[in-house]
């Protein structure tokens, strides 16, 4: 049964009041438990996919809140790291739980967190454990190199590729499909007898709602900028001749033409060539400022493409490419359209600080404008939402404060002062975050201050900005390969609050500890998981908080979760990332026998373990993988699921393809395609 809003409601309000739907497009969802705004007329705007409609569980995930739903697997939806679910969310059972959950600082991490965590990098490097290539590959094979757990480009060409168009071409259902085209769009390379188009684009012309969107899309996380495809892509997203004519000759609808539309962004973000990128930006353009069409799934996706344009050159052709997105993406928020629109317009701000940063000469100009929205000043109409993408947009374009005679104090002060004034939460916590992001040596003390006076929701998130402030400055340090000096004053302060009550703010102190690298503190954090044990959400953030901090001591404590948190999934992905960042060779042996073990299919365990096993990237996973894609004893949500962790075993990127729109990306403005918790962009693996 298909989720309902309560009409009328903004995106902070929303409550669900029935099950969710199923998962859809092959994974599960990463963040919060609803955070789309009802449309104009009181619903959802443009249906979602017709997949499966039998409830299912709101998909593994790191902790936080989503509500419950009936149980019955259902398709999994290609679907990102899991936001936060269960525990102390919104519910719909028994009477409905009226938090404001959506301010967490967990919905921010699991939509931002993959940079942080960089799972594949741990992975892919440092030796192996003796018997482990038998235990997976047999005697007879062996890997190419006793360093790396890297699959190699036979291993997906020859290997995973042809397997998964195999098991598409011998099966109509829907969940496999969906799963195969997205796998075979993370290898991202035509077979030497096929090429993707010649995959994807028959399944345009499907009956199927969610394989249609899901074949546009497939075109985008190829990143194949071929000129064919590009076209195909823009024909679908401007609903042209051409457009509906692959679309089997009726209109293309707005879900799809979002789609493509995204899909325009990830190739153009992919490619080196101007020309392409032109093209592809002219196209959004022209969806961004067609009067005559106002779907606001498409305006969305086309300011959101637009932003990961990645013209970074210093080619005029490059420059002048950045400069006509700018006045698009300005010209577009400077219209006055009515407080439905300014959701939607909210997300420029982060759009144009993708394009930018804090080093561009219209940076100054953006920075004045996005302030005095914060401020809530001038004469233009602006929203919760808008001040939320202002104060993320300034995390990311002002330059760091290291004395008060700095350029940028003013917006420094403006952030901090949101931080303590403002009226929204949301606006208040994304400010302080922010302030974390800017780093600099003035900040530091008044990071450590707002901690040490915060209260319990405020704890977690000013916990999260120090530890984004040390982990930019150490990864600043490690490109310009120059020392430098743990956190203390940030981990001191942080290992003397780690007898916090408020189980988030404690998990928003872990991990921040983790971001810091501050091992003086892992002896108190593992003493901690001991006793939090039976709390998953708590114990799932205390193991990534170890695993940041590279504590390789408390391997077996993690490896131990691993093996006993069978019927757990939440806790099962956390600890098995855990484990898989801290270099761990046998978190993959593990995970396998829970995906292959005799129980029952449960959709929650198998989105889980498949997930995980795709992010770890383990090379040794792909025959057992194949087995199980393959097995006509086993359900098809097992199938699908198999299909899942290939694809992220043979992923072409190093962090997931999703994670450039979802990282800085206003969540709380969000629209069905972007984000549902089961077939938006950001929903999908």
């Amino acid at each position: 049964m298909r989720k309902f809003v309560l009409a009328g409601l903004t995106c902070a309000g929303i409550l669900a009041l029935l099950p969710d739907t199923a998962m859809a497009h092959g994974g599960q969802y990463r963040g919060p438990g609803d955070v789309v705004p009802p449309s104009p007329g009181g619903g959802r705007g443009t249906g979602g996919p017709s997949g499966p409609t039998t409830g299912g569980p709101g998909g593994p995930s790191t902790p936080g809140p989503a509500g419950p739903a009936t149980p019955g697997p259902a398709g999994p939806a290609t679907g990102g790291p899991s936001g936060p679910a269960g525990g102390r969310g919104p519910t719909t059972g028994g009477g409905a739980q009226l938090d404001d959950d959506l301010t967490r600082w967990e919905f921010w991490w699991e939509f931002n967190k993959d940079p942080f965590i960089r799972l594949k990098d741990a992975i892919h490097t440092g030796g192996i454990q003796t018997g482990s290539d038998e235990f997976f590959l047999g005697a007879t094979k062996r890997v190419e190199s006793k360093d790396s757990l890297r699959p190699s480009k036979e291993d997906k060409l020859n290997n995973i590729l042809p397997a998964l168009k195999k098991a598409m071409e011998s099966t109509d259902q829907r969940d496999i499909t969906s799963s195969c085209m997205i796998a075979m769009a993370k290898i991202g390379e035509n077979h030497t007898d096929f090429t993707l188009k010649s995959v994807f684009e028959p399944c345009l012309k499907k009956n199927d709602q969610e394989i249609r969107e899901t074949a546009a899309l497939a075109f985008g996380i190829s990143a194949l900028a071929e000129e064919d495809n590009v076209k195909l892509l823009v024909s679908l997203a401007k609903d042209d001749a051409d457009g509906r004519k692959a679309s089997g000759g009726s209109d293309v609808n707005e879900r799809t033409r979002a789609f493509a539309t995204y899909g325009l962004g990830l190739i153009a973000h992919a490619t080196t060539s101007t020309d392409v990128k032109r093209k592809v930006f002219d196209a959004l353009k022209d969806l961004l400022t067609d009067e005559k069409f106002s779907g606001r799934q498409i305006k969305v996706a086309a300011v959101n493409a637009i932003g990961l344009l990645n013209a970074k050159g210093n080619a005029d052709a490059d420059k002048n490419l950045v400069a006509d997105a700018l006045k698009a993406l300005e010209d577009y928020y400077s219209k006055d359209l009515g407080p439905g629109e300014l959701q939607y317009q909210s997300h420029v701000p982060p759009a144009i600080a993708k394009l930018i940063g804090r080093d561009h000469e219209k940076s100054d100009h953006y920075k004045a404008m996005f302030a005095e929205h914060l401020e809530g000043k001038g004469k233009r109409k602006t929203s919760n939402e808008q001040a939320q993408s202002c104060a993320m947009a300034l995390g990311q374009m002002v330059k760091p404060y290291d004395d008060e005679k700095a350029a940028d104090a003013k917006y420094v002060k403006l952030l901090l002062d949101s931080f303590h004034d403002h009226k929204d939460k949301q606006t208040k916590y994304f400010s302080i975050l922010a302030l974390g992001q800017i780093g600099g040596k003035e900040l530091r003390n008044t990071l450590v201050k707002e901690f040490e006076k915060a209260k319990a929701l405020e704890k977690g998130w000013a916990a999260i900005a120090m530890g984004v402030f040390a982990f930019k400055k150490y990864e600043a340090a490690k490109a310009t390969q120059s020392a430098v000096e743990i956190e203390n004053a940030f981990g001191d302060s942080l290992k003397g609050a780690l007898d916090e009550k408020n189980p988030s703010a404690l998990a928003g102190i872990t991990v921040a500890l983790g971001l810091c690298q501050y091992l003086n503190a892992a002896d108190a954090v593992r003493a901690l998981l001991s006793k939090k044990k039976s709390d998953d959400e708590l114990a799932g953030y205390l193991c990534i908080g170890l695993a940041l901090m590279n504590d390789t001591r408390s391997i077996e404590d993690i490896r131990q979760i691993v093996q006993e948190a069978v019927r757990r999934p939440d806790l099962l992905k956390q600890a098995a990332i855990a484990l898989g960042k801290l270099g761990d060779k046998t978190v993959a042996d593990e995970l396998q026998k829970h995906l292959t073990s005799d129980e029952a299919p449960n959709l929650a365990k198998l989105s889980a373990v498949a997930s995980a096993l795709g992010f770890i990237g383990d090379r040794r996973t792909i025959e057992p993988l194949k087995k199980m894609l393959f097995d006509e004893q086993a359900t098809p949500l097992s199938r699908a699921f198999a299909a899942v962790a290939l694809g992220g075993v043979a992923d072409k990127e190093q962090l997931p393809w999703n994670s450039k729109i979802g990282v800085n990306m206003n969540y709380r403005a969000s629209v069905e395609t972007l984000t549902d918790r089961v077939a938006g962009i950001l929903d999908i693996l």
